[in-house]
């Protein structure tokens, strides 16, 4: 019976033995399966991260470069709209000298004209304020502007501009008193070698 019992205790704690094993097995397989749970969404998170801080780079590099483009623009904006000022308060100043009130006050404007020329009317310029001055003796001539308006027709590609002037004069002379007298002058104005914008060509519209 010893025997027996002996054998029996045996016999039971071999029994008891896997009982104790299977939990174990089965803890360390959930605590694997966790383990790889736990890293999968970490390394998931660091992908997202990534993308995100690149998307972040991207964004404030294309944010830069608008931002400078912008900046260029308004730049070069601010200057053509600077160089078409200048250049039409120039065109008004040398029309209106070819306007001059009376005859001494043309005998004046000669000089003007001939300092607000360059190119083409430069070598003209002599010679036109000459037959100016002429007109304005032969008839006793009096000029009173009664509006002088300019605008900006184009932009030429070698850094001229082509103007539209529109004059209205009241002229007096050995014939006639106050007749009003109205017509458009095209001008193009150009650098001259002082970076001053000068009259180039002077034309009168005819229609």
């Amino acid at each position: 019976m010893e025997g027996d019992a002996g054998a029996s205790q045996l016999n039971l704690t071999d029994q008891q033995e896997p009982e104790h094993t299977e939990p174990q097995a089965e803890e360390t397989a959930e605590d694997t399966t966790e383990a790889v749970d736990e890293r999968r969404p970490s390394r998931l998170g660091r992908g997202w991260m990534s993308a995100i801080c690149a998307g972040l780079v991207v964004l404030a590099a294309a944010a830069g470069v608008g931002g400078y483009l912008a900046l260029r623009a308004h730049s070069a904006s601010e200057q053509i709209a600077r160089d078409e000022a200048a250049a039409l308060q120039a065109a008004k100043d040398c029309v209106t000298a070819t306007q001059a009130p009376d005859t001494q006050a043309m005998i004046e404007a000669q000089t003007k004209i001939i300092e607000c020329a360059t190119g083409d009317f430069e070598t003209q310029a002599g010679l036109y304020s000459g037959m100016l001055l002429d007109a304005y003796q032969a008839a006793n001539v009096q000029v009173k502007v009664s509006d002088l308006r300019a605008a900006v027709e184009k932009h030429n590609d070698d850094g001229s501009m082509d103007l539209l002037v529109a004059v209205r004069v009241l002229v007096t002379n050995t014939e006639k008193s106050d007749e009003e007298q109205g017509y458009r002058l095209r001008v193009k104005m150009a650098r001259a070698e002082d970076g001053n914008y000068k009259v180039a060509r002077l034309d009168q519209v005819t229609s």
